[in-house]
């Protein structure tokens, strides 16, 4: 059994998880996964069904593009 491991929400890697004497400990990868940083769980699984929590919890973020869109459209009105 591996002591560390990537948690991935599809093909996105989230944050990393590393064994110590009482569980795992979560590590961010990512500045929307900060909530979970430094949180100890009992298994990978359980990390990961925390992370996939959080996503759906956190409001949906707007793209470059669509950020860009709404610039230009509040510059013409």
């Amino acid at each position: 059994m591996s002591d560390a491991y990537i948690i991935e929400l599809g093909e996105e890697a989230v944050g990393v998880i590393a064994r110590d004497a009482k569980g795992y400990r979560f590590y961010a990868a990512k500045q929307s996964f900060r909530p979970l940083e430094g949180r100890l769980f009992q298994s990978a699984e359980n990390a990961r069904s925390a992370a996939l929590e959080l996503r759906r919890e956190a409001p949906p973020r707007l793209s470059a593009l669509t950020s860009l869109a709404l610039v230009a459209e509040q510059g013409r009105g």
